[in-house]
């Protein structure tokens, strides 16, 4: 046993509860419940356990453990989720590579909702359908909804009059609607070409499409149809009609499984070398909508049942809809918990039908039959995957294997860190470095770096020796920073290039491969090389660095728009009277932006610490005469 729990081991509670196992740094390792929190941590580091694989690696590593207990076990499994979302430990089941699958978000807590694309739900009375694994398939039924029903839908934009499409321009004054509606994709809320009680309707049959009710919205739009038609409404009857036949369109598509009119989720699951693949048939009134499966990774030694299990925490936790019915391939241990918490949800959320939530593994009939037409679907995607991935890497081998002939590199470059800078004459610099391995973004070791130097005298060189500096100096420091790249390309030409080759040998990192890639011709350049490499326009090698140097780029650019946003913002408040640096975090760390300080009134302003009555009238007086 690594480290000798016993006495900690004693004041554990016998309590249901969440535990978190924590390495010789403080960083959580794993997060589980427990119906008794001191039975199942002891029992992780009594010496006779027979662990499995995972189980006795992650031991191997613990070096520390919390506990937090809680009233019941279905307390315990909403924090597990929490805690999982918030830490993504390494040893707890995840989507693979981390991967945040998108959202559609109907913003309906708003004046005049819109549709967005977000990658992380809110608590914030909006309604979220999804995740969506296939953003493709997402994004159709985005421009499907738009042509049927005519919504705003984009980017949120912040700070603007209008929040609102990502097509428009927000720097110019909105006096006419922009192409989305003369195409016939928006009703043009943002000039006020819709009434609003007109424009709620067309969100909330956005909404029934987006829940699968389709049958219904059929229905529906029937009956406004014959009722426009009667009161000789012809142009509302007209448009409701081709609303109505783009709607049977879809429906003709739909397979009919199910004479109950049932919304059901049907799970199966496929393994193979540490990756599963959850296949979700979904159906709605009766009717099978279509499919979705994603990829899980750290599956390797894990039951199926508990793959299972992480998956519906990890899927549901911020559902806005929920089915009757999920149906399993095999029961798990949690099986009537989950139905228990998912029924809590769905009694919360505005559907018909009851709150009641099942969650069952049919051994045979009709549902069992579904069951099974998931599993043959789960197979065929992971097969898939792995096709893919084999393709792909044998892709990736031989571009690596060309860009080390090309550049003559000792070895194929798997590791390559590319660095960029970003500044307006010196202010808010800021430098980037994003890492490629095996020709592939690796995000989570992206870093972004805040110039040190001094305004007054920008240097484009001395910015990116410093970002190098901090960089490579803490290969011998920093556990994150340990791995070398094969090749360390900066973003310009020979230049940049001298920076990168003067401070490796100054820190005698001289075997560590550099090269600079020049944006105007696309030359790359080598030292000792007087001559720039041209390699072909249609160079897979080629594509691979403009990748990179992209990548770089764009890193560097939102980090700097970042700080120069919050500069401005910082800018404004420093001039309010009665406003110093204290009071200026406090409203920020606050509110979050300047725009929700402005909303605010001189009361919520007041209750900030540091702030009174007398200061927050007069913040809110000079920012309304300077808005």
């Amino acid at each position: 046993m690594p480290t000798d729990f016993s006495e900690k081991l004693a004041s554990v509670p016998t309590t249901p509860g969440v535990y978190l196992m924590k390495d010789a740094r403080g960083k959580i390792l794993y997060v589980g419940k427990a119906v008794v929190l001191r039975n199942r941590v002891r029992s992780y580091f009594q010496e006779a356990a027979a662990h499995t694989e995972w189980v006795g690696r992650m031991v191997e590593a613990v070096r520390d453990f919390d506990c937090i207990a809680t009233s019941t076990e279905k307390e315990a499994l909403i924090l597990e989720g929490n805690l999982i979302k918030m830490h993504r430990p390494r040893f707890n089941i995840r989507f693979k590579d981390d991967k945040q699958y998108p959202y559609l978000k109907l913003t309906v807590q708003e004046t005049w909702p819109m549709l967005v694309e977000v990658r992380t739900p809110k608590n914030d009375g909006a309604l979220y359908f999804g995740p969506y694994a296939n953003t493709r398939a997402m994004r159709h039924t985005v421009g499907f909804a738009k042509r049927l029903f005519g919504i705003a839908a984009g980017t949120l934009v912040a700070d603007t009059r209008w929040r609102g499409c990502k097509w428009r321009d927000q720097r110019k004054p909105l006096t006419r609607p922009c192409l989305e509606y003369d195409i016939g994709r928006c009703m043009a809320p943002c000039v006020g070409y819709i009434e609003r009680e007109a424009y709620l309707q067309a969100v909330h049959q956005t909404r029934e499409f987006l829940e699968g009710k389709h049958e219904r919205l059929a229905q529906r739009l029937k009956q406004g149809m014959a009722a426009a038609a009667q009161a000789l409404d012809f142009e509302t009857a007209a448009r409701l009609r081709d609303q109505l036949d783009a709607l049977n369109e879809v429906l003709e598509k739909q397979r009919m499984v199910s004479l109950d009119n049932e919304d059901q989720d049907v799970l199966a699951l496929a393994l193979s070398d540490g990756v599963a693949c959850v296949e979700m048939l979904l159906i709605r009134g009766g009717k099978l909508l279509g499919d979705q499966h994603f990829l899980l990774e750290s599956t390797a030694g894990r039951a199926v049942t508990e793959i299972l299990e992480a998956f519906l925490k990890q899927h549901y936790e911020a559902a806005s809809h929920l089915p009757r019915e999920v149906l399993l391939p095999t029961p798990t241990p949690d099986m009537s918990l989950i139905a228990e918490w998912l029924s809590d949800k769905r009694a919360t959320l505005d559907q018909p039908g009851g709150a009641k939530v099942t969650v069952a593994a049919p051994s045979r009939g009709r549902k069992r039959k579904l069951v099974e037409l998931a599993m043959q679907n789960a197979d065929l995607a992971l097969r898939e995957f792995r096709e893919q991935e084999d393709t792909q890497r044998r892709l990736a081998e031989q571009v690596l294997t060309d860009l080390q002939a090309a550049l003559v590199l000792p070895r194929p470059p798997r590791r390559i860190e590319c660095y960029d800078l970003s500044n307006v004459q010196g202010r808010n610099a800021v430098g980037s470095m994003v890492v490629f391995e095996e020709a592939q973004p690796s995000k989570s070791q992206y870093r972004r770096f805040k110039i040190r130097l001094t305004e007054d005298r920008p240097d484009d060189y001395e910015m990116m020796r410093e970002v190098l500096r901090r960089r490579l100096a803490r290969v011998a420091k920093d556990e994150k920073f340990a791995k070398l790249p094969d090749l360390l390309l900066v973003d310009g030409g020979k230049g940049q290039l001298g920076c990168a080759v003067e401070v490796l040998r100054e820190l005698e990192l001289t075997d560590v491969p550099a090269a600079g890639i020049a944006k105007e011709r696309e030359e790359l350049f080598r030292p000792g090389n007087s001559d720039p490499i041209i390699l072909p326009v249609n160079s897979p090698s080629l594509h691979l660095l403009q990748r990179l140097r992209d990548e770089a780029h764009r890193f560097a650019l939102n980090y700097h728009r970042n700080r120069r946003a919050g500069a401005a913002v910082e800018s404004v408040l420093d001039q309010i009277p009665g406003i110093g640096k204290a009071r200026r975090s406090k409203l920020l760390r606050h509110f979050g932006s300047l725009k929700k300080i402005r909303q605010a009134s001189a009361e919520d302003l007041a209750a900030v610490s540091g702030m009174t009555q007398s200061a927050a009238e007069a913040a809110l007086e000079f920012l309304r005469r300077s808005a």
